[in-house]
């Protein structure tokens, strides 16, 4: 091999391994240059992308401008704040969808300028600028108008804030503050107590007593650690205090009022649980205070008062905890009222009555004394009824309006009138109707009318009539209590049979009559 040979394997070696070596070599993350103003400006300070609304990629410069907005903001609504101020047109131009490259120029000079570039949903937002202070100028303008913000939110606030050690010494007050502790130096004497647990910070409502007028004041304090201390937020809350003071007030008022009744009252809450009762319901249930304080359900005071036998027993006790569900429904409904006849001859009526919020009540009335007089009422009228219906005259008594009250069973058999329709409203037109039809013609009927409807004094009245089939008829009419009146018809004794066969209806009398 000569020298020309060995000078060309040589070459062909370096190229291969060069071509080895560019083909081994990790690509490198590369760069686009940003592109040139014509007036010379290449400084790109900041460059968002986002995907839509979303952030998707930010240079350092861009966090930078990013890291000075507020909590609530997004990251694209941050950019717009930041940069709209010198950029007015910016929001208007992002909102147009046919938008699609773009440059907007500062207010305060061509030399600063946003490049807009949007692919679809996609958006690249690149600030120039000739000089890279004017970045964190930008920066320190925001950082400084927040801190002024700050401090005008702190002067003129009506909240009490201020700022203590971790030992409770004053650090800091807001104007609210001191101008509520004049004139004393808060600095010198603290404005309030902070209780002793204040490291688990929270909420705290404290009070402070003003020495000279002695009128307490009442304020929600909540605090949150800060630094090597504690920051404090003072929110008047005397109107809380005193809604409070008056439910409470209210609230003993209106035990003051149950404790007095008669009627028994319990009152659960929406979770089911008793949160009130007065002394009549420990009376009339007999049920231990100790229970009704520890807050029972109603599944479990239904259940007790079923084994005191303060219930009547059901009949099929499979379906005694539907008949919890039942009676728990119809209370919430404003429906439940049944009476429970107790097996010591007690008898209560249990009411059941909605409350807001899903709470319900039930009363306890004693009804024993009522049942008993009832019962005693009715037996009195059934005794007085059986008393008329073994009378052998047909009795009537009418009201002082001329309404029909009660009859006996020989005023039915005598008019042929169905004792059923006592119930029915009838008055003393349609029953003289009735007698005039079965009797002979007679003026009686119109001075029995006049008697009934006479008002005032009255003496005994008493006529004679004859039934339609010949039989004598003895009329009375005698006052009783209340206005009312008592016609009374008596039927002659059985006649002797010639007199009775001269006394038969007549067919022609029978005839002219009709």
């Amino acid at each position: 091999m000569d020298a020309a040979d060995l000078a060309m394997v040589l070459l062909v070696a370096f190229v291969g391994a060069g071509l080895i070596l560019a083909v081994l070599k990790p690509k490198q993350k590369q760069v686009a240059m940003a592109p040139k103003d014509p007036s010379g400006i290449e400084a790109c300070v900041a460059v968002f992308l986002f995907q839509g609304k979303s952030l998707v990629d930010a240079t350092g410069g861009a966090v930078a401008l990013l890291d000075h907005r507020a909590d609530h903001m997004s990251d694209y609504d941050a950019v717009l704040h930041a940069l709209e101020a010198r950029f007015p047109t910016l929001g208007s131009t992002l909102d147009d969808p046919t938008t699609t490259a773009t440059r907007l120029r500062s207010k305060e000079g061509p030399e600063v300028f946003i490049d807009i570039k949007r692919d679809d949903t996609q958006l690249r937002l690149s600030l120039y600028t000739a000089e890279k202070t004017v970045m964190q100028l930008w920066v320190q303008a925001a950082d400084d108008a927040r801190t002024s913000l700050m401090h005008d939110v702190a002067a003129h606030t009506t909240q009490l804030i201020w700022q203590t050690d971790k030992v409770g010494k004053l650090r800091w007050a807001n104007r609210a503050y001191c101008e509520f502790a004049a004139p004393q130096d808060p600095y010198q004497t603290p404005l309030f107590v902070m209780p002793s647990n204040l490291d688990t910070q929270g909420e705290h409502r404290l009070s402070i007593t003003n020495p000279q007028t002695e009128v307490t004041q009442w304020f929600d304090v909540r605090t949150v650690a800060h630094a090597d201390g504690f920051l404090h937020f003072a929110n008047d809350a005397n109107a809380l205090v005193r809604v409070d003071q008056q439910r409470q007030s209210f609230v003993q008022t209106l035990g003051k009022t149950f404790a007095q009744l008669s009627i028994g009252l319990a009152i659960f809450d929406r979770d089911r649980q008793l949160v009130m009762f007065n002394p009549a319901m420990l009376e009339m249930t007999q049920l231990p205070i100790d229970f009704l304080t520890a807050k029972p359900s109603i599944d479990t005071v239904l259940d007790r008062l079923r084994e005191r036998r303060m219930m009547p027993e059901p009949k099929n006790y499979g379906s005694w905890r539907e008949q919890f569900s039942a009676v728990e429904t119809a209370a919430k409904n404003g429906t439940y009222s049944e009476n429970w006849a107790l097996p010591d001859g007690q008898t209560y009526r249990v009411t059941g009555r909605p409350h807001p919020d899903g709470a319900f009540a039930f009363l306890f009335e004693d009804i024993s004394a009522e049942v008993s007089l009832t019962r005693r009422f009715r037996s009195d009228i059934e005794t007085g009824q059986a008393v008329l219906d073994t009378l052998p005259d047909a009795i009537a008594v009418f009201s002082a309006a001329g309404t029909l009250v009660t009859t006996n069973r020989a005023y039915g058999a005598l008019w042929s009138t169905n004792a059923e329709l006592m119930l029915e409203y009838r008055e003393l037109q349609s029953e003289m109707s009735i007698w005039q039809d079965r009797c002979i013609p007679s003026p009686i009927w119109s001075e029995m009318r006049n008697f009934v409807q006479q008002v005032g004094a009255r003496k005994p009245w008493c006529e004679d009539a004859m039934l339609d089939d010949g039989r004598h008829l003895k009329c009375y009419a005698t006052p009783i209590a209340g206005g009312m009146t008592m016609v009374r018809f008596a039927i002659a004794p059985q006649m002797r049979p010639v007199i009775r066969k001269l006394t038969l209806p007549d067919a022609a009398i029978r005839a002219g009559k009709r």
